[in-house]
């Protein structure tokens, strides 16, 4: 800027909390920040950068034209620098609070000019160590990780404690880990990580208790002991196992198909399915996804042609994926080929029914007539023994016995004559009948 010159200043404040200024078509932005919080006795860098904005470009402005001014009292300052783009200082707390430090930048050939622009930050200081938990948990591939507060059941989880030390205050304490995993399970560690494995879904709170012994207390001589409590909650999920689908895989063009999706794995899932002739992966696919917190979802379905189709179903949980395809059959909305089968069915069973009663009539039938049959009782001994068998034989002339048996009726006297005679004997045995 030409010596002599002096510019028109505006002043106004940004949303980003900064106070920037214009000059001409130039403007003037102040970021400022701290790697805080710390706690009391260690140090702290508080960094202030000037950037330009000139027709949409955002430029950093050098320093070496510009003063920085800090307010940072009570903290004690331990260190200032200067760069190409910008100022910082390093301080220290030793009493727990929290501390305004201020900057505000002067053009440096001009020093009782108005500031070009000024901005603020908050220092904490806390008494106790600084740090939080964090959990890892390998995926089942072995390759990624699985960072964040969900974790899956029955898998081991890392749980690690990361201390926020910028100044390595703590460089050569001693440290003392008491874990609470929240499954009433405790253990006491001397490293910052332990290992865990959660076998029931749902939320559980893990706790642990720092301790940290200084052997030698730079900053601190009257602390010999910093403590620190910390606690996060995770969500824990059964991995997605196994879909399984429950219902008919084979229906018609006329019917509307239905089948019900039933996931082993903790919700909320979000399913997503597609039916194509084609099995796929569902990888930029135009499936339908949905949010569901039940593990049974109901897919319901119009086929308008007929063939073999495929199901890919996908669903995944925080911890989980899983595809699987089924395999769908589609008919005509003709004839069903049953109504094919059913006639023939039938006729084979008439059949079949006409025949045992044809048998068991010619039974019935058979076994009626032998209970009818009557059965003669011959006799196949020779003559001369049956005639000697009867008693008093007497040999009548043929002649004799003729004309006794013709003259009967012609004379009536001789019908005494023959009733005197003897009856002719049987040469066999009376005609018996037998009931089978």
């Amino acid at each position: 800027m030409a010596p002599g010159f002096t510019p028109v200043i505006q002043c106004f404040l940004v949303v980003a909390a900064a106070v920037s200024c214009a000059s001409g078509n130039e403007f003037y932005f102040l970021e400022i920040s701290s790697d805080g919080p710390i706690t009391s006795g260690a140090q702290a860098t508080v960094n202030a950068t000037l950037l330009i904005t000139n027709n949409s470009r955002t430029l950093v402005a050098d320093p070496r034209l510009y003063d920085f001014h800090w307010i940072y009292s009570p903290l004690l300052l331990t260190h200032y620098s200067e760069n190409e783009s910008s100022s910082a200082i390093t301080v220290r707390g030793k009493i727990p609070g929290s501390y305004t430090v201020s900057v505000w930048l002067t053009e440096r050939h001009c020093s009782s000019c108005e500031p070009i622009a000024r901005n603020t930050t908050e220092l904490q200081v806390t008494k106790t160590i600084v740090g939080y938990l964090t959990a890892t948990q390998e995926e089942a591939n072995g390759t990624s990780f699985r960072n964040g507060f969900f974790l899956a059941t029955n898998s081991k989880v890392k749980l690690s404690f990361l201390i926020h030390d910028p100044s390595n205050f703590f460089k050569s304490a001693e440290f003392t880990y008491k874990w609470s995993f929240g499954d009433g399970t405790i253990m006491v560690t001397s490293e910052p990580f332990v290992y865990h494995n959660y076998s029931t879904p749902g939320n559980v709170k893990t706790s642990l208790q720092v301790s940290a012994h200084l052997h030698d207390s730079k900053y601190e001589k009257h602390s010999q002991k910093k403590t620190g409590s910390f606690t996060a909650i995770f969500t824990l999920q059964d991995v997605i196992s196994n879909i399984t689908v429950a219902g008919h895989t084979h229906t018609t063009t006329s019917q509307n198909f239905s089948v019900s999706l039933h996931i082993f794995g903790s919700p909320p899932l979000t399913v997503c399915w597609l039916i194509k002739s084609d099995c796929v992966s569902l990888d930029g696919e135009e499936c339908r996804p949905v949010v569901t917190s039940h593990t049974t979802y109901i897919i319901k379905h119009t086929f308008k042609s007929a063939g073999h189709y495929c199901l890919s179903a996908k669903a995944h949980n925080e911890v989980s994926e899983l595809l699987n395809h089924h395999s769908i059959t589609v008919d005509s909305a003709g004839l069903h080929p049953v109504w094919f089968v059913l006639p023939c069915c039938s006729f084979i069973a008439i059949a079949i029914c006409f025949i045992f009663f044809t048998l068991f009539r010619a039974g019935s039938n058979s076994a009626h007539q032998k209970s009818l049959v009557e059965v003669a009782d011959f006799d196949f001994s020779p003559v001369t023994e049956k005639y000697q068998a009867l008693p008093d034989y007497k040999e009548i002339p043929a002649g004799i016995l003729c004309c006794t048996y013709c003259t009967t009726d012609s004379n009536p006297g001789g019908e005494q004559r023959a009733e005197t005679q003897p009856l002719l004997h049987t040469l066999s045995a009376p005609i018996r009948s037998y009931t089978l």
